[in-house]
């Protein structure tokens, strides 16, 4: 029985990772470059269809104005430099894309290829953009995307590009909004994996993180999962599931408070408790702060529930619950002036923490109790 059961639970994690999501439902970067206007154009339609983060390529300054064959002459000298490997100064940078999951790239075409500063945009950001989902829009006058559509490809050849490349020329220029949106809705990007989760014992909610492993993928493809966990040793609780998860198991040298454990194949385990042990697991995640696990535990049998958590705006101190704490730590963190993003106390989600963030707080606080 638990053969068949472990063969449906991994045919349903399949489905489930596959799961497709729009452009509106993952963090998207719009990433664009404009010579003449009608990309930036473009650009902002996309970005507020799908609520996108809008950043501009900015070029060096020296192509020729207004667009003539002056500026393709020396577009496509600068190509021939390119091609050589004397790549043109843009200044435009990004440290890191960690906060988004998509990229959508708006570029227009120049002499059937990419426009030369989107290509080197996408040259100095190669590596950061290995494994992420691209989509692709190109603006020209008549020419097929076809030119732009291979350059992007070669200069990402790791990430995954995601439904056809929506392009506008000049006789569709005044249909961009219709056109951006029913693009955008072709869509299909895959919603990125969570490593957050919540173990929830009575009243009490623990932050926990899973682990990155094949472990780990199992059991967040079971939850939310309730169970009710027995006690051993007095300082663990263990409840065996009905089929097998993958197994890499080896003898920590320590068992921490708050660590979630395979024991064998089948018996999840939550420790309450620091102590040195021989015995080998595997590693499925850990609460992030202990502190109260015990007294929650108790020292009998328990109903413990672990679930999967998304960002909860609002919840600043990342209980699980939106509360005055909240407020206060909010509040600490604007006087202290914390650099450090925190989307959870974004209330407005524009992209920064400020007073009015606090504002909106209180008022959810005051009517949403």
């Amino acid at each position: 029985m638990k053969k068949v059961l472990t063969i449906f639970v991994l045919l349903m994690s399949a489905f489930v990772t596959c799961k497709a999501a729009s452009a509106s439902e993952v963090r998207t970067l719009v990433v664009y470059y404009t010579y003449s206007g009608v990309t930036e154009t473009l650009a902002q339609h996309v970005a507020d269809d799908c609520g996108g983060t809008l950043v501009q390529v900015i070029d060096h300054g020296n192509y020729p104005r207004p667009e003539s064959q002056t500026t393709y002459n020396y577009a496509n000298n600068e190509r021939s430099q390119i091609d050589a490997g004397n790549w043109p100064e843009i200044n435009t940078s990004i440290e890191n894309f960690d906060d988004w999951d998509a990229v959508i790239i708006c570029t227009p075409l120049w002499n059937g290829k990419m426009a030369n500063p989107m290509l080197t945009f996408l040259h100095n950001h190669a590596d950061k953009l290995n494994n992420k989902q691209v989509a692709l829009a190109v603006t020209s006058w008549s020419s097929g995307p076809s030119g732009v559509v291979t350059d992007a490809h070669n200069m990402l050849p790791n990430s995954s590009f995601i439904g056809s490349t929506l392009h506008i020329n000049y006789q569709h220029r005044d249909d961009i909004p219709e056109m951006a949106s029913e693009w955008l809705s072709t869509l299909d990007f895959e919603l990125p994996k969570t490593n957050k989760m919540r173990v929830i014992v009575g009243n009490k909610v623990f932050p926990a993180t899973l682990a990155d492993n094949p472990t780990a993928d199992d059991f967040r493809e079971l939850l939310p999962l309730t169970i009710n966990m027995s006690e051993l040793n007095g300082n663990e609780k263990y409840y065996f599931l009905d089929y097998d998860l993958t197994v890499d198991e080896s003898v920590p040298d320590m068992i921490h408070a708050g660590d979630i454990m395979l024991y064998g194949s089948d018996c999840v385990v939550l420790f309450y408790d620091t102590f040195e042990t021989t015995y080998a697991y595997t590693r499925i995640g850990a609460i992030n702060d202990p502190t109260g696990l015990a007294q929650a535990l108790g020292t009998g049998k328990v109903t413990v529930t672990f679930e999967l958590a998304e960002d909860l705006i609002g919840d600043v101190d990342g209980d699980g619950s939106i509360a005055i704490n909240d407020v206060t730590l909010l509040i600490d963190l604007l006087l202290g002036a914390d650099t450090t993003y925190n989307a959870a106390a974004d209330i407005d989600q524009d992209g920064e923490v400020s007073i009015t963030d606090v504002s909106l707080l209180i008022d959810r606080l005051l009517n949403h109790p």
